[in-house]
């Protein structure tokens, strides 16, 4: 439903990095653990609501003792039943995520399992993320590999492996939603980095040049949040601009390898130690200049970390809103 062109940019590394000492890249530690995610979605279209899906668990996260061990992934599907405006409404599990560490408490590897099997693998230079890759049966999808300035990210090289264009629409769905860019990025640059991602790879096909495709990704940073993504590619720029509230990132450091993306398909390592209240993606071709915008407004917990996030986006003839319910420990 959501249709936030090239969302790929959003794969903006919102792992923020701390001020003082750098701690280990890939190693998660919240003092708030998350429990479980709920969802609750409405789309309209032309001022009418096209669906709607009641809140529902649509992730369930298992720790041992400090340490996120799996997560289980639910889908709620919606559908009138051709009886008048009687709906039906089915609920299933749909994927597996499970999570290896090193020593350090560093995550090394992910491995996903639903309709498809995945592994997501990740190494490191000394206390750097170094790259990410995730391959299909031995065969590569995607990877990433991390450049650092000082002690922060400042730029990544994503590479498309061949098979990435041979994905269907199930498996890339799949995938997209358990990415491990999501505790590298955060949910929203990991989304918008997906969906530009997915819009390049459409188009590489039409001009018949797939074959390891590599789209170079820069970033900036104001104090330990990820402010700015930037990335060109066949005569098109993508600028994806990032605001923030002042609490607490309970994805923060969670470089592990899981995603909710819905266009798009890369892991997710929250960079910035703040929650995004705004985004704003610019896109540029030729003499053209065109911009859309994302609010997201919280509720937060005595601690000021958030329990609910409201994401709304709004288009000439539609809108979709989503809302997240975050349980702790």
């Amino acid at each position: 439903m959501k249709k936030i062109l090239f969302a790929v940019m959003a794969f903006a590394l919102l792992a923020g990095t701390s001020s003082c000492k750098k701690e280990m890249e890939g190693k998660y530690a919240p003092k708030e653990k998350i429990n479980a995610v709920y969802t609750e979605e409405t789309y309209w279209y032309n001022g009418s609501i096209e669906s709607h899906e009641a809140k529902y668990k649509s992730e369930e996260w298992t720790w041992v003792k400090d340490r996120l061990d799996r997560i289980v992934y639910f889908n709620q599907y919606t559908y009138p039943t051709g009886e008048g405006d009687e709906m039906e409404t089915e609920y299933e599990q749909t994927n597996l995520q499970t999570f290896t560490y090193d020593d350090d408490g560093r995550l090394t590897k992910s491995e996903i399992f639903g309709m498809e099997t995945y592994v997501a693998t990740c190494e490191y230079d000394g206390k750097y993320l170094k790259t990410m890759t995730i391959t299909e049966d031995r065969e590569l999808l995607v990877s990433y590999q991390f450049n650092h300035e000082g002690e922060k990210i400042t730029s990544f090289d994503l590479t498309l492996g061949e098979d990435y264009f041979e994905m269907d629409e199930k498996a890339a769905k799949q995938l997209e939603r358990v990415s491990p860019l999501r505790f590298v990025l955060d949910a929203k640059p990991a989304e918008e980095v997906m969906k530009a991602t997915k819009c390049y790879a459409k188009r590489a096909v039409k001009v018949g040049s797939k074959a390891n495709a590599i789209l170079h990704f820069s970033m900036e940073w104001n104090g330990d949040n990820v402010s700015k993504i930037a990335t060109s590619f066949m005569g098109e720029t993508l600028r994806y601009d990032f605001n923030y509230d002042e609490k607490h990132n309970p994805f923060y450091n969670l470089f592990e390898m899981a995603n909710t993306l819905e266009n798009g398909f890369m892991p997710f390592m929250p960079l910035s130690k703040n929650n995004v209240i705004g985004v704003a993606q610019t896109m540029s071709e030729g003499g053209d200049v065109e911009t859309e915008t994302i609010q997201y407004s919280y509720t937060y917990n005595s601690k000021d970390y958030p329990t609910s996030k409201k994401e709304e986006e709004t288009y000439e003839d539609s809108k979709y809103e989503c809302t997240y319910f975050y349980e702790y420990k």
